[in-house]
Parts: C-alpha cells; structure tokens; sequence
C-alpha cells in the first residue's frame, strides 16, 4: 500500500493519527524524556509535505515497509525508517517494524550505522584532545582524582551508563552498584555543571540546538525534597517512583549535601538531575520546532560549528556520505563547551528534513559541504 505524503495529506491524516497512538504510546518510563517536538511523528509529516509542496516533489510512503520514495525531476531517493526497540538487553535501532518497537525517530538515506567515536566514549575523547577541542578530564577509575567526577562506561547511551556526581576525594567504586562493573571498562569523567547542550549535525552542518538547565526544585521551607519533585511530576502521594531515574535523583542532591527527607529553605533551589533530556516535567506534543539556537552566544556558536566541521572531515574518510549525528555537552558558566559523547543514530529532528534534501537533491539552497549525490546515492 503507497500514499502520497504531498496529495493526500486530509485523506491519512487519521491514520497517521492512530498510527502515532499505536506505536508511539504510551512512552516506557525509560525514554519519557524523548517526547517533544522532536519526537511527535507527525512533525515528521509536515515537514516531508511542507518540502513536498514547495519543490514540487513526489513524496511516497510504502505502508508495508515504513519507507519514503522521494523524487524530484529526474532523481530519486529512498528514506529508510528508524526505530527505537526496547528490549531485555536494552535500547537498540532499527529499520523494520518489528513489536520491539516502541518510538520513531525519523527517515534518513540509509539504514542505522555505527562508527568507533560513537560507540566507545573514549575513543571519541581521544579524537577531541587530537583536533584541540575541549572535554572534560578522565582518569582510570582507580586513579587519585582530585576533582568532582562521574563515572562513565565506555560503551552505552540514553544516560544510562553514567553514574555520580560524586565529590572529589569521594572512592565511588566502594559502593555496592560499582562493584562487578571493574571489568567493564569503567573510567572517571570530570564533572562539570552547567546547562546541557545538544547538537544535531548533518554532513558536519549543525541544524537543531537543545540547551536545558538542570532540572531543579525550589523550597518553601514546609515540604521535603521528595514531596517538592513529586509534586513537580504531577503526582499525588509525594512520593518519587521506584523507577530507574531514582538513582540520579538521589545521586544528584547527594552531592549537593542533600537528600530525599530534607526540606529545603524557603526559596533555595536544588537540581535533581544532570543528565540530557530528563526534563521530569511534561514536554508539549508541539508542532513548532524546539530549536535553541538563539541561546547560544556567537562564541558558543564558533565551537559547535568547529568540532562538527573535524568530526565530518574524519567521516567522510570511511562512510564517504553525509551522515546525521548528535553531540552532546555541557555549556559552563564562561560560555565554553565541553564536549561529552557522540550519537551515530540519534532521533532526527524535523526541522533537519529540508537540509538532507538539499543536499541529496543538490538543490542550492543545501548548506552543507557533504559530498555530493553521486556518492550520498551508495545508502539508498
């Protein structure tokens, strides 16, 4: 079964409706975080119709394999799917519509890939103290450490392999949740507050900003901290869930010299949370982009546009194509970033739509300095 996206927009919009129900509600607690505008499938419609419409393109979805068929003149393109699953073993992607399904983060020109400096963090700080960019100190996980830190597997994403923050002098791996991960490959990161940043590239091209503080909760010298992020979830009985977040929680105003019973002053705040995308709040199923740009300074600005110009370079070596990926940082009080982890498959915001396009499609309005269509065409 095909539909044309561009010519019968009224005539599916009810099954992309119920489609978006099925596969993409309710949220597992474990990637809540992941609804926003970058994450409602239909913001994905409208930006392919609003492409379609203006370039007068012919825009197709094949129902049987999730694919679009996009061609403008004489050439065409297919755009795979991408799936979050959820399994036993974790998070993993993948292009087929399989019941370990449960989010989709968009359609691009080939099928999910990985690359070393995304999926090994070291590897990926190696390359940044290579090309002069700034990250955040790491040490053996048995080192002396003389700063705050957290501790970091190599391998992982979605935040869950990062524990702490813990304070200097402080030997985390005493605690009992550390203890069998030694043989893993655990190192200490300098931890390094500040806003969370991150950035989606195409073709080394930065096109969608988030940049969020730490999630926090203000005291009114009456009700413990546990009742005050309770009630900022929007629960009833003042109680933080026994979910997989906790930790972080309690972990995050540990470090503060806090914890769950303590009430706070009247108007202190505390964070209870650092790592990206733990909003601990609803985020609203909006069409209009989310795009931060604006809060970042012009010198900001430089260092996102400089480190995803390198890592393109070193890229394109290999894959030979334009590639999406996400970097993700902290933004500290002096306007530097400090660049954390690099994500071969992160969810594709919308607004990135008409930029991978143009650059398949070689129109002019394309800002990236990718390679052209005749090798971007090796991924269809």
């Amino acid at each position: 079964m095909v539909m044309t996206v561009r010519d019968a927009p009224k005539q599916i919009s009810f099954l992309l409706d119920m489609l978006t129900r099925w596969l993409f509600w309710p949220f597992p607690d474990r990637i809540s975080f992941l609804v926003s505008y970058i994450a409602v499938t239909l913001n994905h419609f409208r930006a392919l119709q609003d492409w379609a419409i203006k370039y007068q393109a012919d825009v197709r979805l094949d129902m049987t394999t999730f694919q679009v068929n996009v061609q403008w003149r004489d050439v065409r393109f297919n755009l795979h799917p991408q799936f979050l699953n959820t399994t036993d073993d974790g998070l993993n992607y993948s292009s087929v519509l399989s019941p370990a399904a449960t989010g989709f983060i968009g359609w691009l020109p080939y099928r999910p890939i990985q690359w070393p400096y995304s999926s090994n963090k070291l590897d990926f700080k190696r390359f940044l103290g290579e090309q002069g960019m700034k990250a955040p100190a790491i040490w053996p996980a048995d080192a002396r450490i003389d700063q705050d830190y957290v501790l970091k597997l190599p391998a992982g994403s979605f935040g869950q392999t990062v524990f702490g923050p813990y304070r200097q002098g402080f030997d985390a791996r005493t605690l009992p949740e550390h203890l069998n991960r030694a043989g893993d490959g655990i190192f200490a990161e300098q931890f390094i507050a500040g806003r969370n940043v991150k950035v989606w590239y195409w073709g080394g091209v930065p096109f969608h900003f988030h940049v969020h503080p730490y999630p926090s909760v203000q005291g009114d010298g009456m009700r413990s901290i546990e009742e005050l992020i309770s009630r900022r979830l929007g629960r009833l009985d003042g109680l933080v869930p026994e979910n997989q977040d906790k930790p972080w929680i309690v972990s995050s105003l540990a470090y503060q010299g806090l914890g769950l019973p303590d009430i706070l002053p009247e108007g202190r705040e505390a964070w209870i949370e650092y790592r990206y995308g733990r909003r601990y709040a609803p985020d609203p199923m909006q069409p209009q982009s989310d795009d931060m740009m604006a809060k970042l300074s012009a010198s900001a600005l430089e260092q996102v546009a400089a480190v995803g110009a390198l890592l393109h370079d070193e890229l394109v070596k290999t894959l030979r194509v334009p590639v999406l990926f996400a970097l993700d940082a902290v933004l500290d009080s002096e306007d530097q970033i400090w660049w954390l982890e690099a994500n071969s498959n992160p969810i594709l915001p919308p607004s990135g739509y008409p930029l991978i396009l143009s650059t398949l499609f070689e129109i002019d309005e394309a800002q990236s300095d990718a390679p052209p269509r005749h090798l971007a065409a090796g991924t269809v």
